[in-house]
């Protein structure tokens, strides 16, 4: 072999190398894949070249959505794991998976720890869109609920009063959910049957919470429980609840304590006048 020729072998091979059909990824200074041309399809099994790998083990998986989402978006389950020796090239025999999402689709190639790692285009046929996930239906959820009583200065003194009720919604669905019809009853602890106009709920957005602050008539009662009973009827998942609340006008007993001692100190005033 001439000189001449020995310094065109070198130049010839680069040429090849670079006019070989199929597709590679990362950069020269980095680990490198080469796929074979496409179309590509699901179930083919082709070979994987690799090179300027460190020794050891790589996975080597098919990704939709260009692996965007990293493993999210890879058939990790179908990963293939092989081992690249000392000089950093192998060929590896790989089915082509499905990927769980659509394409555009590439070929990731990665090691245990992901200190080393490349991707390379892949022109995959067969890859159908997953199915749309189900839509959750409309429904609320109670995810609080408190009542308390507020009468005020009035209900001190046994005149009629209220009871507050604080309650939080929460729409884990798909769907906005507006103006579901709402009942309240109030009474005595297991007989609540007193309807009580109830407020519209208004719309709970999809995903959203909303807090609510109703107040509920009590009439007239100098002592006792009460209790509140609501009803939301969201279609095919109502939501139910019941609430307790006393109402104590301790106005009361402090006016008759005050009264008894006044009437005490006026009997003692007159006796002492009488003397």
């Amino acid at each position: 072999m001439t000189a001449r020729t020995r310094a065109a072998a070198p130049l010839a091979l680069v040429a090849a190398l670079a006019l070989a059909p199929g597709a590679a990824g990362a950069p020269e200074d980095g680990p490198g894949v080469t796929l074979p041309a496409g179309p590509l399809r699901v179930g083919q099994r082709v070979l994987v070249g690799l090179d300027g790998w460190p020794a050891g083990t790589v996975q080597v998986e098919v990704c939709g959505n260009a692996a965007r989402r990293g493993a999210l978006d890879c058939a990790t389950g179908d990963a293939t794991h092989a081992q690249v020796p000392p000089s950093g090239r192998a060929r590896l025999p790989l089915l082509l998976a499905a990927p769980p999402v659509a394409c555009p689709c590439v070929l990731r190639v990665r090691t245990p720890t992901g200190t080393a790692a490349a991707t390379a285009d892949l022109p995959l046929t067969g890859v159908d869109a997953p199915p749309a996930a189900p839509g959750v239906p409309a429904a609320l959820a109670l995810d609080a609920l408190r009542a308390d009583d507020r009468s005020g200065p009035g209900g001190w003194f046994g005149l009629p009063g209220e009871l507050a009720v604080r309650f939080t919604l929460r729409n884990p669905g798909t769907e906005d959910v507006t103006d579901p019809p709402f009942t309240l009853l109030v009474g005595p602890p297991g007989r609540a049957r007193t309807i009580v106009a109830a407020p519209a709920i208004g719309t709970v957005a999809a995903g959203a919470t909303r807090d609510y602050l109703i107040t509920v008539p009590t009439g007239a009662a100098p002592y006792g429980r009460f209790e509140i009973d609501g009803r939301i009827e969201v279609p095919g998942r109502p939501v139910a609840f019941t609430v307790q609340a006393a109402r104590r006008p301790w106005g009361l007993p402090v006016a008759a304590a005050v009264l008894t001692a006044a009437l005490l100190l006026a009997r003692r005033g007159g006796r002492a006048s009488a003397r």
